[in-house]
């Protein structure tokens, strides 16, 4: 389970929050009671999951690109984030192939840019990639943060289903879990976030990638106690109830949070943000959360 009072007022940077994944992201961490600075360009999808949902109401909504190394660093330095989730690391899913330019870009630029910035900012306990690709972190990036302050992460996250995704339902091809059936978002996003407090808890050590699937060459979340919550039938379920609340015209932010609650009830350790832990299981964190 995650910890209460480790999220919250914890500040996270999320790229890539207009897109399917980081519109759930950001209102699950809304409701954990993080502050959130969103960058990212403008949803890909008309309707988008972002602007149904009202993701941005309550988080910072910063536009650009991570390709644009100068504005990714303002930003990030401005939010002066304990958590860095980079989740933009292919081109916005509209329905159609993406561009093979685009996603070597991304690659090439987007990510190593993300990195550096995360790197260079003294506030980040840890940050995590995420992506579809399960090879995303090359041995470059794993040598630029192998003597880093901050814990670096990857993830192989394969797309997940979910209310919202509309690239999906134009016809985008969905990346595989291999012998996994697909997982819900609100699985696989649980997921990144039990990684990243272990990161920033207790890190040291710690592999640098991870994936949910125990069949890539890489460590499996279940060393971290993870297992999904729905399984394949509820995660069905819960997709359909979603479309079927917008198509009767449904609000769909509150159809959208309810989700999360009902999910986070079960996920979420109950902690006070002022109780000290046990002795025997206090980790010192970097940096007191709201210093």
């Amino acid at each position: 389970m995650i910890d209460s009072s480790f999220w919250r007022e914890r500040r996270v940077f999320v790229t890539g929050h207009t897109g399917f994944k980081g519109a759930w992201l950001s209102l699950m961490l809304e409701r954990l009671c993080a502050r959130v600075t969103g960058y990212g360009l403008a949803p890909a999808t008309e309707p988008s999951l972002y602007d149904l949902a009202r993701a941005g109401e309550n988080l910072c909504d910063v536009r650009g690109d991570v390709c644009d190394a100068a504005m990714l660093d303002g930003a990030l330095r401005a939010a002066d984030p304990d958590i860095v989730i980079h989740l933009a690391s292919r081109p916005p899913r509209d329905g159609a192939a993406p561009s093979v330019q685009a996603a070597e870009m991304l690659k090439l630029t987007g990510g190593p840019d993300v990195l550096e910035a995360a790197l260079r900012a003294p506030s980040v306990q840890a940050a995590v990639f995420v992506s579809p690709e399960a090879a995303y972190v090359s041995l470059d990036w794993r040598e630029l943060a192998a003597d880093a302050q901050a814990q670096v992460v990857s993830l192989h996250c394969p797309d997940p289903i979910g209310g919202g995704d509309f690239a999906a339902e134009r016809g985008a091809a969905l990346a595989s879990f291999g012998n996994l059936a697909p997982m819900h978002v609100l699985d696989t996003l649980y997921g990144v976030l039990l990684l990243a407090e272990h990161a920033a808890r207790d890190g040291d050590g710690m592999a640098r990638a991870w994936s949910f699937s125990a069949a890539t060459h890489v460590s499996p979340l279940a060393a971290l106690g993870f297992a999904p919550l729905l399984d394949a039938v509820d995660a069905q379920l819960w997709t359909q109830d979603w479309r079927a609340a917008q198509a009767s015209g449904g609000e769909m932010r509150a159809v959208t949070l309810g989700q999360i609650d009902a999910y986070l009830g079960q996920r979420v350790r109950l902690t006070s943000p002022f109780a000290a832990p046990p002795r025997e299981e206090a980790q010192p964190l970097r940096r007191a959360v709201g210093a």
